[in-house]
């Protein structure tokens, strides 16, 4: 296994990474072996039933030059997204083609390497995961991968379960997260894709409170984003999973306005945890967040702005969200989810059969 993902801050691509790869070493033990960059911390659910090799190299050097010379002899697999190009016999993971459908929200320099290695990727490995049918057929589209090499391998929300509700320290903001006035809650990025400004510049004209998790940057990032406009947003930076869970459990509604992405994992995150869900009908919403989501227009961000404001006003409406999202978000379980990656793996011949 591919685990330079280990040696990343967690975000929903390493999230899915992780909790694969702990029921993959609990059910197969030591026929899994995990390879590490340099210097990496291995989670010890992981590091008591697998194999861990930690390599003299990290990075690109580990994954691209290292990495297909450890794993000559076995079957690689790759759940965190990039995966090694020279790799013979492989399982790689293509989350979505966002390099493709919207390359201004990369460098020139990081969308051609990506664009190159998903194309070779494409080509070569055995099979290929992915999050959603819609992202499967976007791979169909754009690469021109057979189906019947794709398999779907959703995310799960039954992590959430484990985190404990812990108040965060929002400079003072939290205090008045009380006041019975709506909020709501942002996870997510400055990536041009996720939205993000547009929704937040509607939230500010209506008056509504937002705290927003994950869009992280210096001083320039925020400056070219004007994010000094929005005097109602609140922003957290990278919070703890406990943290960010008593924020799902008490704000108005999660916003999540991203026009593209292969799943949104904080949907059935917010979903299993009880919080409502204002999301845009684009990309997998409708699969994904099935009847537990409100989903608006893109190009209509007044719409975001009627639905949240229906929630707060109308507690049965509110009350038949939740339960319409805690009933979506139990379809998605991380066991499911290594069932499926079970067979992908079976279909790609691992384990080898073995006579007695």
């Amino acid at each position: 296994m591919n685990g330079r993902f280990l040696s990343q801050a967690t975000t929903g691509t390493q999230r899915y990474a992780l909790e694969l790869t702990t029921r993959l070493a609990a059910r197969h033990g030591d026929r899994v072996v995990v390879h590490v960059p340099k210097g990496t911390r291995v989670p010890g659910p992981i590091a008591a039933v697998a194999r861990v090799r930690e390599s003299r190299a990290s990075g690109q050097v580990f994954e691209q030059l290292v990495l297909p010379w450890l794993a000559r002899r076995d079957l690689l697999l790759s759940l965190g997204g990039p995966a090694p190009v020279l790799a013979r016999r492989q399982v790689a993971t293509l989350h979505d083609v966002s390099v493709f459908r919207h390359p201004e929200t990369y460098s020139r320099g990081f969308r051609t390497w990506y664009r190159a290695m998903y194309r070779v990727l494409a080509r070569r490995a055995m099979r290929v995961l992915t999050v959603s049918g819609f992202s499967a057929g976007e791979l169909q589209a754009v690469l021109g991968l057979d189906r019947g090499r794709v398999c779907v391998v959703p995310d799960g929300s039954d992590h959430v379960d484990r985190f404990t509700p812990t108040r965060p320290d929002l400079g003072g903001v939290e205090a008045h997260l009380d006041d019975g006035a709506p909020w709501v809650l942002c996870v997510g990025t400055f990536a041009r894709h996720k939205n993000l400004v547009s929704a937040l510049d509607a939230l500010e004209t209506a008056g509504i409170r937002s705290v927003v998790v994950g869009a992280t940057g210096g001083n320039r990032v925020f400056a070219d984003v004007g994010a000094g406009r929005w005097s109602c947003a609140t922003f957290a930076g990278r919070l703890s999973d406990d943290e960010l869970a008593w924020l799902y459990g008490s704000a108005t509604a999660l916003v999540f306005p991203s026009l593209y992405e292969g799943f949104g994992i904080p949907v059935v995150e917010a979903q299993r945890l009880g919080c409502p869900v204002v999301a845009l009908r684009a990309g997998p919403m409708a699969e994904v967040a099935g009847d537990g989501a409100v989903l608006c227009d893109p190009g209509e961000p007044e719409q975001v702005v009627e639905a949240v404001r229906e929630i707060a006003a109308n507690p049965s409406r509110r009350s038949a969200l939740v339960e319409a999202g805690r009933r979506n978000a139990a379809r998605y379980t991380w066991d499911a989810s290594a069932d499926l990656l079970d067979t992908a793996l079976a279909e790609a011949g691992w384990p080898p059969l073995t006579t007695t």
